[in-house]
């Protein structure tokens, strides 16, 4: 019997609690929420948080018994110091570049199989591109590695196809890096541009057209702006991807391809009192970067609101 009372209690305060949530989608939205909230600031917030307080400090750890002295010279060595400028800058246009690429490449891909593709196999050609992400980015990059060597199958191919008459450099230079990343990165900008582009309803297509749109015109009038959120996202994605880089360009890379990632890891890796610095260049990126994408996506977007799809 007493079991039985504490179980209607608890029943009944649980029922008051679902019935308040269902009266109320605030608090209902909340108490769904509470727990991934919870999660995001634990995992992401905090240690965010704890960066930037070490990259104010003059140096970090501390001794024991000593106060932090806050300063902001280690943002100040970023400016003064030209090798960490440099590869800031590098970071920053390679990344650009790479995001445009794959933007170039990947549309039309995007395209085929959203509008082109048979429906029944849709979902298998794109099972066929998800399918190498499942392998980690060190493996594939020693796959390409394998392939791009001067004995590898891209040179046995040009050889055998008489395009060269000896092996072609193609490794630990700008070429290797560039085909490993866009292929690093192509599912990134894919699947957003595949949602995109399949929300397009044919008939629109068909309208144009009807209306004598060339397939030139209706793919800069019509199926480029309806697609614009997809390529924010795409290109979002595989900017912020690709300027944070690490493992991928100290494999495939040469030695003018070091970027700002790198440089980071280096200095966090130095004896001595690193953190600080290490720290103060992480934030620099991240704020950079966020600063970089959202001044993309305001501007695309803005237009794209504006600009008439109608051939």
């Amino acid at each position: 019997m007493t079991r039985f009372l504490v179980w209607a209690r608890e029943f009944r305060a649980y029922r008051t609690i679902v019935d308040g949530l269902a009266q109320h989608p605030g608090l209902r939205f909340l108490g769904l929420a509470a727990g991934p909230l919870a999660w995001i600031l634990m995992a992401n917030l905090a240690p965010l948080v704890q960066m930037i307080a070490i990259s104010l400090q003059d140096r970090y750890p501390l001794p024991p018994g000593e106060a932090a002295v806050w300063t902001l010279r280690h943002y100040q060595a970023f400016i003064d110091r030209p090798l960490y400028l440099n590869a800031f800058l590098r970071s920053f246009v390679f990344a650009t570049a790479m995001t445009l690429l794959t933007l170039a490449v990947m549309f039309p891909v995007a395209y085929y199989l959203s509008k082109v593709a048979p429906a029944g196999w849709r979902v298998r050609l794109l099972l066929l591109v998800v399918a190498p992400f499942w392998v980690s980015e060190i493996v594939r990059s020693f796959a390409w590695m394998l392939m791009l060597a001067n004995s590898g199958a891209v040179n046995a191919a040009l050889m055998a196809a008489g395009v060269t008459d000896g092996p072609v450099e193609l490794l630990y230079n700008r070429i290797s890096l560039t085909v490993g990343v866009l292929y690093l990165s192509s599912l990134y900008m894919l699947l957003p541009l595949y949602a995109a582009i399949e929300k397009i309803e044919d008939k629109v297509i068909e309208a144009a057209a009807d209306l004598g749109a060339g397939p030139v015109r209706r793919f800069w009038r019509v199926i480029l702006p309806l697609s614009r959120e997809g390529i924010v996202a795409g290109c979002t994605l595989v900017f912020l991807l690709t300027v944070g880089l690490y493992a991928m360009p100290q494999l495939l890379g040469g030695p003018g391809d070091t970027l700002f990632a790198a440089t980071i890891g280096q200095v966090f890796g130095r004896a001595g009192d690193s953190w600080p610095l290490g720290s103060a260049f992480s934030i620099i990126l991240i704020l950079a970067a966020l600063a970089y994408v959202g001044l993309f996506a305001a501007l695309l977007l803005r237009r794209g609101s504006v600009r008439s799809v109608v051939p």
